[in-house]
């Protein structure tokens, strides 16, 4: 299986997350977005999707799917074109089964211009070229009741629309941990009672970009091993999805013109945001430092917790 490129579209955003994951925050113009469109078309045609990459494309934000200008969207599905030509079509049939477009979307609009994309690619390479994920959380991402049912509904409304489960990213803080342990969450219910047919992803908590402390967001040793626990006895799937998106985070998702103040169409693919700045004492990257009580690794504790499945 190879890797993954991922392009940070545009940092362009119609919510406003306590946690914001973005480290560039500034909104692009629509000539920038156009530009660096136009940009991602031309280094699609420099990367070696067929043996390094075979894995696929992910398209990141901001959010992407929110645009409503005739010209974005237009150049948007021109993109999706070159994906569809360079990228989905150009894996050898042998391996096609694992090469996606992926994406993540807050689900916060109208989803009209996400049906778009979704339905070229659907109708012209398959189902199985996509990998679609919606953002959820228990308490930092909507600023109302009604921003969350409006979020279930489009990822609900998705599912029912391609007979596809959906993926809902929620990262894993210790707010989630603290309402399991007060026995308001439970994995399980959630996902029979809220998302039906679809599943949950856990991710470790990234960097806050917004300068917030979040005195809940970070967990702590303790209670996320016992949280892990909890995943490992009573919902597996959900267990393993975290353990091995955890793993691959560090060495599979590279990212795609990284230089975005003075873009190369020939840049090629490098690993950032500190997945290339290695631990010395264990040898993964420093983004599993994500403890809010000690400086241990993230990964070497999933490793030691159940080495068979990590492997």
């Amino acid at each position: 299986m190879g890797n993954m490129v991922q392009f940070g579209v545009w940092s362009n955003c119609c919510n406003a997350c306590d946690f914001c994951l973005r480290e560039e925050r500034i909104p692009y113009s629509k000539e920038k977005q156009l530009y660096y469109l136009d940009m991602i078309k031309k280094n699609i045609e420099y990367i070696d999707w067929k043996d390094k990459f075979s894995y696929g494309i992910s398209l990141l934000g901001g959010e992407l799917y929110y645009i409503t200008d005739k010209d974005l969207q237009k150049s948007f599905l021109e993109l999706i074109d070159v994906i569809i030509e360079k990228v989905l079509n150009e894996i050898n049939q042998s391996c096609f089964e694992e090469c996606k477009y992926s994406t993540v979307t807050n689900g916060l609009y109208d989803p009209a211009f996400l049906y778009q994309v979704i339905d070229k690619i659907v109708n012209e390479v398959g189902l199985k070229a996509i990998d679609v994920n919606f953002s959820y959380d228990l308490k930092y991402r909507f600023k109302s009741e009604e921003d969350r049912l409006k979020c279930l509904k489009n990822i609900n409304d998705f599912h029912s629309r391609y007979d596809y489960n959906v993926g809902v990213q929620m990262i894993m803080t210790q707010y989630v941990i603290n309402e399991w342990k007060a026995g308001r969450f439970d994995v399980n219910k959630f996902m029979e009672e809220e998302i039906p047919g679809n599943y949950l992803t856990f991710l470790y908590p990234h960097p806050v970009r917004t300068g917030k402390k979040l005195d809940d967001f970070n967990f702590n040793r303790n209670d996320f091993l016992d949280f892990i626990q909890y995943l490992k006895d009573e919902c597996y799937n959900v267990y393993l999805s975290f353990l091995h998106s955890t793993k691959n985070s560090g060495t599979f998702k590279y990212t795609g013109l990284q230089n975005r103040i003075h873009p190369s169409v020939n840049a090629q693919p490098v690993l950032s945001d500190g997945k290339e700045i290695i631990n010395q004492e264990c040898g993964h990257s420093i983004i599993y430092k994500c403890y809010s009580d000690c400086d241990d690794c993230v990964l070497c504790d999933l490793k030691n917790f159940d080495e068979e499945v990590y492997l």
